[in-house]
C-alpha cells in the first residue's frame, strides 16, 4: 500500500509538474451547419403557412373573397423579403464581384415576380375588388381582363427553396451523427494529481477535463474514461478501445504505453501525464479529418461548379430572348413575362450544386461512422481507378502478435518418462508466465486456450537474448535458445533440433524447454556457498526473509457503488487495514483485492458495508511460500507472483512482480530437453476474406514486407495471395510503388508501421495511401484513409463506400442535367407557371439530398 497521503477535493489544485498551457478547445463538428439549418427551419415554419395561404387564395375561386388579392400581397411581404434574404444576400454578393451563382437566378425570378404582381395590382387592373382567378398550371393571357398576379409563385419559389436547403443543411448535420457521437463520449471530468515536492504528498482534486494542460499528471480510475492522450506513468491495466477502434478486446496498456483521450480504463489504476490537450487530441485531430474531407471538392464537383459558372449567365440569357421572342412574336406582355420568369426559376441549377457536395458529405460521414476516416474528397474519384493493392504483412495482413502454433516433444530417453505436449507446455508457461517477452505471451496464452493449470513458480529469473529459468515443484524449468540450453551442458535431441530449423525456415519462431529436476534444490545453497564459488555463470534471486509476500488474492464484488468518488472511497477504507491493496472497478461492481497480511473474509466485508456499500467475497486464492508449500493453509495451485524483493530489478523482459533471488545457476545442468516450442505471428481472422473482397472489385493483392520469403510465403498462402514481395527495405518499398506505376498500374498502399511511410507517401501521389488505426504517426500522416479498427476488411470497404460514393454523384449529375434539358424547353414554350417551374426545380434538389442519404446504409 502506497504511503502517499491522498486527499480529495472540488477546488484546482496546482500541479507540482511544469505544464505546458492547454491548446485551443476542440472544435464542436457541424454547430455553423446546425445553426445554419435551425435558421432555415424558422424561416420555413414562418413562410410555408403564408405561402399556402397566398396560394389557395390564387387558385381557389370559392375562396376568393371580396380584396382576397391585397391579402395575398400583405402576405407575401415577409417570405419575399425575410424569407428570400439567404438567396437575395447570396446574389447581391455575389454581384458586387461580377459573378453569378445558382442563388442570382432564384433572386432574379422572386423579384420580377413580385415587381410584376404590384405592377398588376396597382396599374394593370388585378386590385379592383371582385378581381377572381381560377387555378392555371399553364399560364394563361389574363383572367376576366385583369393581369394575373404571382405573389402565389413569387412564394412557393421561396418555400420550395427552403425547403429543399433546410433537407440539405439537415443531411450535412446528420452526416457528421457519427463523428459528433464519438466527440461527446469524452470524458467530461479528471482527477486532477497533484505532487508536494517537499513531501511527496499527493493531492486528487477532480477538474473538468478540458482544463487538463500538457504535463499534468491526472488519475484514472477503473471503469472511468482516460480524460486526454498521454503517457501511463505509475499502473498496468486493459484499456477498451472499441470507441475509436471498434475492437471488443481489450488492449493491455503499462508504464511508458500511450494512452488516448476517451478510452475506457477496465481495471487497473493508472497515473497518466498527458501529452495532448484540447485540439491536439486524437480525438480532436478525427474531428478535423473528417471536417476537412466533407469541406473538400472532389474533381468532379470542380467540372460542376465550372459548369454552374458558365451555365448561369447562359440562362439569364435565354431569359431575355424568350421575353423578347414570345413580345416579337406578338405574345402579350403578360405570357412573355411569364415564359421568361419561368425559364428563371426552373433552370436554376440547384440539383446541379447539391450533385456533388451533399454525396461527399453523406458518403464521408458513412465512413467515418465504418472507422474510415478519408482525408480530402479527391480521394473518393482516385477509388475508381484502383487495381492494385499493395499489403504489409505484419499488423496489416497479421496481427503482429504472437500466438502458439505447435509444440513437438521429444520422446522418452532410457528411463526417462515420456512427456506429453500439455504437460510440457504446462510447465513452460508457469515459467513463461512470468514473462513480458512476446514469445512468452505467446506460450502463456497458447496453455490458457487448452485451458491447463500453471505450476507455482518459487525462483525465476530471465537471461536476456537467452531464455528463462524458474523453479517449479517438479524443478528447474529451462525455456529458451537451444543453444544456450547446450552452453549449459543439456543435450537437445535431434528431433527438437529440426522442429527449430522447420519452423525458422517457415518464418516462425521456436524455442525449446528443458527440465531440470535437481536445479530446485540449489535452493537451499546459502549465500555463503555461493559466495564461495570463483565463477558462477548466472543467478537466480529467492525472495529474502524480509520480503513481503502476498498472502492471498480475492475477489470481491461491491453493491451500491454509483460514481468514481465511490471507488476512491472504497479503497481508501479498505486501504486503511494494514497489508491490504484493493482495486475497484466501478464498470463490473467489484474489487480485486492483494493481502500482504492475514484478514479474514468477514472482517474485510465489514469495513465495505460499513462504508455504506454491500461488499461479498466471490473468490479466494492462497498463494504459495517460498518454498513451495501453501501460504497460510492455502492452496498449491493458488497465485503464484510474488512482489519483487526491494533493492532487485527483473531482468529485461521480466514481468514486475515477478520472485527475486541468490541461487546459483551451475556450470553445468543436469537435465534434459523435452519439447519444442513453436510461435508464429498470427493472420488476422479477416485478412482471408478481405483479399476475396478486394478480387471482388477487381483489385489484385500483393503482399510486401521486409521479412524473409518463407515467412511471406506462408502467410501469402493462408489468405490467399498469389504474388508476394519479400525482404524489401523501406526505400525498396517505395521504389515497388513507384515500378508499378510506371508499369501504368494505380496503386494502393496499405501499411501502419514508420518503414511504410514512404511507399504510403509514393502510393498517394498517383494512387491512395491507406493508414491502419493501430500504427504509428508518420505512417498515418502521410496517408489518404485511416483504417481505424485495423481490419484489413475496412480496406475493401473503403474502396466499395469510395466507389458508391462517386456512383451516386454521377446518378445525380445525371438526373440534374436530365431535369434542365428536359424543363427549360417548357418553360420557354410557355408551358409552365413560375410556380410549378419552383416546384420542379425544388424536387429535383430533394431527390438529389435523397439519392444521396441512400449512402448511410453503404457498407
Amino acid at each position: 500500500m502506497s504511503t502517499d497521503s491522498v486527499t480529495t477535493t472540488s477546488a484546482a489544485a496546482p500541479s507540482s509538474l511544469e505544464a505546458t498551457p492547454a491548446s485551443t478547445p476542440a472544435p464542436q463538428v457541424g454547430e455553423g451547419t446546425r445553426a445554419h439549418a435551425a435558421d432555415l427551419r424558422r424561416r420555413l415554419i414562418v413562410c410555408a403557412p403564408l405561402g399556402i395561404l397566398a396560394m389557395i387564395l390564387s387558385m381557389v375561386p370559392a375562396w376568393q373573397f371580396t380584396g382576397w388579392q391585397w391579402v395575398v400581397a400583405v402576405a407575401s411581404i415577409p417570405v419575399v423579403t425575410w424569407g428570400a434574404w439567404p438567396f437575395h444576400r447570396a446574389a447581391f454578393a455575389a454581384g458586387r464581384h461580377g459573378s453569378t451563382t445558382m442563388d442570382t437566378l432564384v433572386s432574379l425570378g422572386v423579384i420580377s415576380s413580385t415587381l410584376w404582381s404590384w405592377w398588376a395590382l396597382l396599374w394593370g387592373g388585378a386590385g379592383m375588388l371582385g378581381m377572381r382567378m381560377h387555378m392555371s398550371l399553364i399560364p394563361r393571357a389574363a383572367h376576366a381582363g385583369h393581369a394575373e398576379i404571382y405573389f402565389e409563385g413569387a412564394c412557393m419559389i421561396v418555400v420550395f427553396l427552403l425547403t429543399g436547403r433546410y433537407l440539405e443543411a439537415r443531411a450535412r448535420y446528420r452526416a457528421g451523427d457519427a463523428l459528433r457521437s464519438l466527440l461527446r463520449m469524452g470524458a467530461k471530468e479528471a482527477t486532477l494529481v497533484s505532487v508536494d515536492p517537499a513531501t511527496g504528498e499527493r493531492t486528487e482534486t477532480v477538474v473538468p477535463a478540458s482544463s487538463l494542460q500538457v504535463g499534468d499528471l491526472f488519475a484514472v480510475r477503473p471503469g472511468e474514461k482516460v480524460a486526454t492522450d498521454g503517457v501511463i506513468v505509475e499502473g498496468s491495466s486493459a484499456l477498451d478501445t472499441s470507441l475509436l477502434t471498434g475492437e471488443s478486446v481489450p488492449v493491455d496498456a503499462a508504464p511508458g504505453d500511450a494512452v488516448t483521450g476517451a478510452t475506457v480504463n477496465t481495471w487497473g489504476s493508472l497515473l497518466v501525464r498527458a501529452t495532448r490537450v484540447g485540439s491536439d487530441t486524437t480525438l480532436a485531430q478525427i474531428g478535423r479529418m473528417v471536417a476537412e474531407a466533407q469541406a473538400g471538392k472532389a474533381p468532379v464537383q470542380r467540372l460542376a461548379d465550372q459548369i454552374s459558372g458558365v451555365f448561369v449567365p447562359i440562362v439569364i440569357a435565354v431569359s431575355l430572348l424568350t421575353l423578347g421572342g414570345w413580345l416579337l412574336a406578338g405574345g402579350s406582355v403578360q405570357a412573355a413575362f411569364t415564359a421568361a420568369v419561368a425559364v428563371l426559376v426552373v433552370a436554376c441549377p440547384c440539383a446541379l450544386g447539391l450533385a456533388t457536395p451533399t454525396a461527399i458529405l453523406v458518403g464521408s460521414g458513412r465512413a467515418s461512422q465504418l472507422g474510415i476516416l478519408i482525408k480530402n474528397a479527391e480521394i473518393l474519384e482516385q477509388t475508381r481507378s484502383i487495381d492494385t493493392m499493395l499489403l504489409d504483412k505484419t499488423g496489416t495482413v497479421t496481427t503482429g502478435v504472437m500466438s502458439l502454433e505447435s509444440v513437438a516433444v521429444a520422446p522418452g530417453a532410457g528411463s526417462s518418462p515420456e512427456v506429453d505436449e500439455d504437460s510440457a507446455l504446462s510447465l513452460a508457461a508457469s515459467v513463461e508466465s512470468l514473462s513480458e517477452h512476446p514469445v512468452a505471451r505467446a506460450i502463456t496464452s497458447g496453455a490458457s486456450d487448452r485451458g491447463l493449470s500453471l505450476e507455482p513458480v518459487t525462483a525465476f529469473a530471465n537471461q536476456p537474448g537467452l531464455g528463462v529459468v524458474g523453479i517449479t515443484a517438479q524443478g528447474g524449468v529451462l525455456v529458451g535458445r537451444p543453444s544456450w540450453l547446450a552452453s549449459l551442458g543439456i543435450d537437445v535431441p535431434a528431433s527438437l533440433l529440426e522442429a527449430v530449423r522447420e519452423a525458422e525456415a517457415s518464418g516462425a519462431s521456436a524455442v525449446v524447454a528443458a527440465l531440470a529436476p535437481n536445479l530446485g534444490s540449489a535452493a537451499s545453497s546459502s549465500p555463503e556457498s555461493a559466495a564461495a564459488t570463483p565463477e558462477a555463470p548466472a543467478s537466480i534471486t529467492l525472495p529474502g526473509p524480509d520480503a513481503e509476500l502476498p498472502l492471498a488474492t480475492l475477489t470481491m464484488s461491491v453493491g451500491g457503488m454509483t460514481c468514481a468518488s465511490c471507488v476512491r472511497r472504497v479503497e481508501r477504507k479498505l486501504g486503511k487495514l494494514d497489508g491490504v491493496k484493493a482495486e475497484v472497478n466501478l464498470a463490473t461492481e467489484s474489487a480485486r483485492i492483494t493481502l500482504t497480511a492475514p484478514h479474514s473474509d468477514e472482517e474485510l466485508e465489514a469495513v465495505v458495508n460499513a462504508a455504506g456499500y454491500h461488499g461479498t467475497v466471490t473468490s479466494r486464492s492462497e498463494a504459495a511460500s517460498s518454498d513451495g508449500a501453501p501460504a497460510a493453509g492455502g492452496n498449491a495451485g493458488g497465485d503464484t507472483g510474488t512482489p519483487t524483493q526491494p533493492g532487485t530489478t527483473p531482468g529485461a523482459g521480466e514481468r514486475e512482480g515477478a520472485p527475486a533471488s541468490s541461487l546459483v545457476i551451475p556450470e553445468r545442468v543436469e537435465g534434459r530437453a523435452i519439447a519444442t516450442l513453436v510461435v508464429r505471428d498470427t493472420v488476422k481472422e479477416s485478412s482471408a476474406d478481405a483479399i476475396a473482397q478486394l478480387r471482388e472489385l477487381g483489385i489484385e493483392p500483393i503482399l510486401l514486407t521486409g521479412d524473409n520469403e518463407a515467412a511471406a510465403r506462408h502467410v501469402a498462402g493462408q489468405v490467399g495471395i498469389e504474388r508476394v514481395i519479400a525482404g524489401v527495405l523501406p526505400d525498396g518499398k517505395r521504389d515497388t510503388v513507384a515500378d508499378l506505376q510506371a508499369e501504368g498500374r494505380t496503386v494502393a498502399m496499405v501499411g501502419d508501421g514508420v518503414n511504410d511511410a514512404a511507399a504510403l507517401a509514393q502510393a498517394s501521389a498517383k494512387g491512395l495511401g491507406i493508414a491502419m488505426g493501430s500504427g504509428t504517426d508518420v505512417a498515418i500522416e502521410v496517408a489518404d484513409m485511416t483504417l481505424m479498427n485495423s481490419s484489413l476488411t475496412s480496406a475493401a470497404t473503403a474502396i466499395r463506400v469510395s466507389r458508391r460514393t462517386l456512383r451516386i454523384i454521377k446518378e445525380n449529375l445525371f438526373w440534374a442535367f436530365f431535369y434542365n434539358v428536359l424543363m427549360v424547353p417548357l418553360a420557354i414554350a410557355g408551358l409552365l407557371s413560375p410556380m410549378l417551374a419552383s416546384a420542379a426545380m425544388a424536387c429535383s434538389s430533394v431527390f438529389v439530398v435523397l439519392n444521396s442519404l441512400r449512402l448511410r446504409t453503404a457498407k
